[in-house]
């Protein structure tokens, strides 16, 4: 890929984002309500889209790390999901994180609710304690 990594500054409202596509690593931190989820999200999107219909027989880590997102990232993320599954069911093992504080029960309730939708991907809640 000519660009290995895409990394966007966490600002809010957007949140971090840390996509190594050499080491199939991707990850999103902080806070994500962005006023145009669509412009934000979707070339990152079609990005991971592209490189992820690349890989054959790969490891692939996915992580979000999100303190509080709003429904049209809700949306996006769903979008990803989508495409990690699609990945997963190609040859290529795929691990979704979905990193929560342990006191934080909506995150943890919302992480429950997109985990229903997998059966390919390994999709893990990972509960952390509050900084």
């Amino acid at each position: 890929m000519e660009n290995e990594k895409l990394v966007i500054v966490g600002k809010e409202p957007c949140p971090q984002v840390n996509f190594d596509f050499f080491a199939n690593t991707f990850s999103f931190s902080g806070t994500s309500y962005p006023e145009n989820c669509v412009e934000f999200f979707d070339p990152i999107l079609t990005k991971l889209e592209n490189h992820l219909e690349s890989l054959s027989a790969s490891d692939v880590l996915f992580e979000l790390r999100l303190s509080y997102f709003n429904s049209g990232s809700g949306r996006a993320f769903s979008k990803f999901f989508d495409i990690l599954e699609r990945c997963a069911t190609t040859g290529n093992t795929v691990t979704i994180n979905w990193c929560c504080e342990k006191d934080d029960e909506n995150m943890i309730e919302l992480a429950h609710v997109f985990e229903d939708d997998f059966t390919s991907a390994n999709f893990q809640v990972v509960l952390y304690d509050a900084i």
